[in-house]
């Protein structure tokens, strides 16, 4: 599994939030780490302990979103309506979990943090997602197997760690 960044958040203080807790989750939990850069405004990316790749959004959407299968069964809207607004691309800013085939299996369908976003938004931000696997075993993902869990298991379905 690999939790890919589409970079880069609209506001600095996400951004380089989400480039530390994806160095927190890799350094401290082995988890691979990668970062798509399809809107570049903060400056070069260094030493990230992943690949960090160019892409358009209209890449990013046809390869990781667009008719996928998995995605429209793990987030409420179509990837459409997450990351299609009106025919503009509002991909940057999210994270994505891809699996070992390089499907995405999940992604964060707002940048950044719920503030604003009203009640019940936490579990669909990028930051929230990362904040939670990064600061405790979580019950989003799995960190022994890395399996993505659907969030009310007492323990992983994949490999049987008991969850918090």
């Amino acid at each position: 599994m690999i939790l890919r960044y589409y970079a880069d958040a609209e506001v600095r203080e996400w951004h380089d939030h989400t480039l530390r807790l994806l160095r927190t989750l890799h350094d401290e939990h082995g988890i691979d780490v990668a970062i798509d850069r399809i809107d570049e405004q903060h400056g070069p990316i260094t030493d990230f302990p992943g690949e960090v790749r160019h892409a358009t959004p209209e890449d990013v959407y046809e390869r990781d979103l667009k008719r996928n299968r998995d995605l429209n069964q793990t987030i409420d809207q179509t990837p459409s309506e997450a990351f299609k607004r009106y025919g503009k691309f509002d991909i940057a800013g999210n994270i994505a979990v891809v699996d070992n085939e390089g499907t995405v299996r999940w992604a964060s369908t707002l940048p950044g943090y719920a503030d604003g976003y009203g009640p019940g938004a936490e579990s669909r931000t990028a930051m929230d997602f990362l904040d939670d696997i990064a600061t405790s075993p979580s019950n989003r993902i799995c960190v022994s197997c890395l399996s993505l869990l659907n969030g009310d298991e007492q323990f992983c379905p994949n490999c049987g760690y008991e969850l918090p």
